[in-house]
């Protein structure tokens, strides 16, 4: 990035400004009176997707306004991977934070464009997963302006390290007019939190030479550790900060310390060091004492290095996926992964519809972020769980291919989750489907939990209500959850997934009557009563291997093989769009 010298130290004298008279929480009250209910009605769409967005929402303020101020800096992506974003200290900052500020920042442009910063739109966000997580509710102070610089170099040094001791933390957050009270208070902020295994480990293999596990610890706690992030164990693997009430903004942190149970050091440290022992102890027996520190430290910390009046910008949009996204860092990044989508093809053809199943289940568990990639050595990861058990393993095998081969030419640089949408795509058209242009820029995901998938994928009983309101949740309409219906006209199934339809749909009918009567016999063939349940058949029974409209046609001849397939054409709401699609390819 270049920029004009006298620019530069005119930024860097207003990052050393606090600027804090020129912030007010009134700032929009004219321009965008409804700025704070927009961005919370995108917030807490997010949450309702994934609680996630609450520990990633409130790190990606932090490690925002630690470098270079509270100014967004940590919103601009760089085509080279040198931004702030792209620091080692950062490349663990979940996709969801980024998200949700990417949301509300559409969301806000609507209604007010070109007015609103995408600093401001973070700090407000912030604040309100705070306050949906159950944690105390504040003012915001408004006013920022964007930072206009970016750079991964900067990052080194200004973030709190998990080996931290207290005169550490007490100086890194000195720096930023924060004191000791300041920084006790916001690191409660760790009761929603989440961590990788490496991040701790030291503390539990290799403390020191006479103790391998740090005695701070608590030894029931320790053993827990050893149980979720067991010697070389996946760096990518998460566990919760709080293992006891993780998904609520509370003060049980603060217990957690004085009963021998923070995940890190300079968490622990903070109880075992007697200079903040007593306000450890206070937060911890008194919740409203922390909510009051804590309202008055992330009023200090938004204050932080902030740009006002004429320094930075108001960025119009931050984050967007971009089609030239790689255009400089890997050029060939698409001809990469087609010939290995090719190859993968021409070995079987169940490379198509696995990795079509495997985009859409990872983009419905946590976005998509590639976390359905991710493996646990515990067996409770995304693919682990069992509406993913049946996902073959072609799909996944195109996706590892893809990376290597890509890696191979621009290492570092390309994300699993851009891989999977360029292949996806790739398996279409090379079924005969329809080809288009390509978003990327996503970043992959760090959460992966068998957990989190129950309820985010359709079942095949689903009716047209239940369709709709699951792909709503996606910001999909009724159309466009017809339109991704029509993969499975090179889908395929196995019986255990429809034989009710075919022995025991009612009391009065054993056999759906929506079914037509030779598909039946034809699928009771294929499909008999106590069938091993790994037997699979087409969904599509004309043109299984041709990505065409044939799926449609087969609804309106009743031989849609699924309850939610039929449910398409049975019912008025959506018959005409069905019609529609089996008359006209096109559309």
């Amino acid at each position: 990035m270049e920029v004009k010298t006298g620019l530069i130290l005119f930024l860097v004298f207003m990052i050393l400004q606090r600027g804090e008279g020129q912030l007010s929480e009134t700032f929009y009250q004219t321009t965008c009176p409804k700025l704070e209910s927009i961005v919370r009605k995108v917030v807490t769409q997010k949450i309702n997707q994934t609680f996630v967005t609450v520990p990633a929402t409130l790190r990606l303020f932090f490690h925002d306004c630690f470098v270079e101020g509270c100014d967004a800096s940590i919103l601009i992506a760089s085509p080279n991977g040198d931004a702030e974003k792209d620091a080692p200290d950062n490349l663990s900052l979940a996709g969801d934070g980024f998200d949700t500020v990417i949301k509300a920042k559409q969301a806000v442009e609507k209604r007010c464009p070109g007015l609103v910063s995408c600093a401001d739109i973070l700090a407000i966000a912030t604040r309100d997963i705070i306050d949906l997580a159950g944690g105390p509710s504040f003012k915001v102070e408004l006013g920022r302006r964007d930072g206009l610089i970016s750079q991964a170099s900067r990052v080194a040094g200004n973030l709190p390290e998990p080996n931290f001791n207290l005169t550490q933390l007490d100086t890194i957050f000195a720096k930023n007019s924060l004191t000791q009270i300041d920084m006790i208070a916001l690191s409660g902020c760790h009761t929603v939190g989440f961590s990788h295994c490496n991040r701790f480990a030291s503390r539990l293999y290799s403390f020191s030479p006479s103790s391998p596990v740090d005695p701070d610890l608590d030894p029931t706690y320790a053993q827990e550790l050893k149980q979720a992030c067991p010697q070389d164990v996946d760096a990518r693997i998460a566990i919760n900060m709080d293992p006891i009430t993780p998904q609520t903004f509370d003060n049980m942190y603060f217990q957690n310390l004085v009963a021998k149970k923070g995940l890190f050091t300079s968490d622990e440290v903070l109880f075992t060091n007697p200079a903040s022992q007593p306000t450890v102890i206070d937060f911890a027996k008194n919740p409203g004492d922390f909510n009051a520190a804590f309202i008055t430290a992330m009023r200090k910390l938004g204050r932080v290095g902030v740009k006002t009046g004429q320094a930075g910008q108001i960025r119009s949009g931050e984050g967007r996926l971009s089609q030239s996204f790689y255009n400089t860092t890997c050029p060939i990044l698409e001809s990469i992964v087609r010939k290995v989508v090719e190859e993968k093809v021409n070995q079987t053809f169940v490379t198509v519809p696995a990795t079509l199943r495997l985009f859409f289940h990872d983009c419905f568990v946590e976005g998509c972020d590639a976390s359905i990639m991710i493996a646990s050595p515990n067996g409770d990861a995304e693919k682990d769980a069992p509406d993913n058990l049946s996902l073959a393993g072609d799909g996944f095998d195109t996706v590892i291919k893809a990376k290597q081969a890509v890696e191979a030419k621009c290492p570092g640089v390309v994300s699993c989750a851009d891989i999977l949408v360029i292949a996806a795509r790739d398996v279409v058209r090379l079924a005969g489907g329809p080809s288009f242009k390509i978003q990327l820029g996503r970043r992959d995901g760090l959460v992966s939990q068998a957990s989190r998938v129950a309820g985010n994928l359709p079942e095949p009983n689903f009716d047209l209500t239940q369709l709709n309101t699951l792909f709503a949740k996606n910001n999909l309409t009724q159309t466009d959850m017809i339109a991704l219906s029509g993969a499975h006209t090179l889908g395929f199934s196995h019986c255990s997934r429809f034989a009710n339809r075919l022995y025991s749909f009612s009391p009065s009918s054993p056999v759906d009557p929506d079914l037509d009567p030779t598909y039946v016999q034809q699928l009771k063939e294929d499909c008999p009563q106590d069938v091993d349940p790994r037997i699979a058949i087409d969904m599509d029974p004309v043109t299984p291997q041709i990505f065409d409209n044939m799926y449609f046609k087969n609804l309106i001849a009743k031989k849609g093989l699924f309850t939610s397939d039929d449910v398409l054409f049975t019912n008025p709401a959506s018959k005409p769009t069905v019609m529609n699609f089996a008359g006209n390819q096109e559309l």
